[in-house]
């Protein structure tokens, strides 16, 4: 299955972004950023992307990824990553993103570490 992007809010405040099918190289997965960038030119400032229904990344993904959170952090904005799993989770374990990006098991986690205040 081709990369699907679909956005819906969870409480008042925090968008989650669902990518279902792979994140590869092509035009799908610049579809990402694309998706993010206009949620944060909206006020979106809270995000949770959802991994869970990704079944393969490639080191596109990986880097589409590791730029929406450099674009998210630099609008003062606030992200986690919830539901990767094996080798998605393996694929950022390697790479090292996992020290620099949350990772939290499911959505409501992730959306739990968001509503607590900043450290």
């Amino acid at each position: 299955m081709l990369l699907s992007i679909t956005t819906h809010k969870h409480g008042d405040d925090i968008t989650v972004v669902e990518l279902a099918g792979r994140v590869t190289l092509g035009k799908e997965s610049g579809q990402i950023e694309t998706t993010l960038i206009r949620l944060l030119s909206e006020g979106q400032k809270k995000f949770v992307i959802d991994l869970a229904k990704v079944d393969y990344l490639d080191s596109t993904g990986i880097g589409r990824i590791a730029y929406s959170f450099g674009k998210i952090t630099q609008a003062g904005a606030m992200a986690r990553v919830s539901g990767a799993k094996g080798l998605v989770m393996d694929l950022f374990r390697i790479t090292r993103l996992d020290s620099v990006i949350r990772f939290f098991p499911d959505v409501a986690a992730a959306c739990e570490s968001l509503a607590e205040p900043p450290v």
